[in-house]
């Protein structure tokens, strides 16, 4: 009974250091998720009809959600830098990889927003003069932020759960630090309940502070 107390202190430094690369990853990724959902997700909205424009957003995000994640990180990793020439770390390969694949639930989220605003809210901006883009960035972008907050809050902590998976890269974050205490020390039921808890404390602290923001909005 001794010896699990002090593996676990002596082990609590590492996976700390774990969930920190954790979070900077999840922070980096959900920011490229951010900023190319907003974008698709605007380019396929209904009230936008830039055919061009909606045919490949739309086949993006047909691709990304229909492929698994795990297979787009191995794409990120090993073929991607065939095609650009330029070799990617574990690190920065796995954001790309989390970014794009979030970029795309990301813009559904937003596109379902936009849409969700009802259409005498467009006309009415119409009738004052407003062209699409202005009706677009004063009107409905701020209600559709206050509706999408919740979907968007679940793709962030989605995001730092599925961090796990860049383990296979080699990516430090906290399931690969886990991993290689428990082989090294085999104790899994202490290291791996650890773990549980610092990622439900991270999901959960995510969670507070969207609902904070929320309260904050209205």
């Amino acid at each position: 009974m001794l010896e699990e107390p002090s593996l676990l202190m002596k082990s609590l430094p590492l996976l700390f250091h774990g969930a920190f690369k954790t979070l900077q990853i999840a922070l980096a990724s959900i920011a490229i998720g951010l900023l190319g959902g907003f974008v698709i997700g605007i380019f396929n909205c209904r009230k936008l009809t830039l055919t061009y424009s909606k045919i490949f957003f739309q086949g993006y995000v047909w691709v990304i959600r229909g492929t698994p994640l795990f297979v787009q990180v191995f794409i990120v990793y090993y073929a991607l830098p065939e095609f650009i020439g330029i070799s990617l770390s574990p690190f920065g390969a796995g954001i790309c990889a989390l970014g794009m694949n979030s970029a795309a639930y990301i813009s559904e989220i937003v596109r379902g927003g936009i849409d969700a605003i009802p259409d005498e809210q467009w006309e009415a901006a119409y009738v004052l003069g407003l062209n699409p883009w202005k009706t677009l960035k004063g009107i409905i972008l701020p209600q559709m932020f206050c509706i999408t907050l919740p979907s968007l809050t679940n793709e962030l902590t989605a995001l730092i759960k599925e961090t796990s998976i860049l383990m296979v890269i080699g990516v430090a974050e906290l399931t690969k630090v886990s991993i290689d205490i428990v082989a090294r020390e085999l104790d899994p039921m202490t290291i791996y309940l650890a773990s549980a808890v610092i990622y439900l404390l991270m999901t959960s602290g995510v969670s507070w502070l969207a609902q904070s923001t929320q309260k904050g909005v209205r």
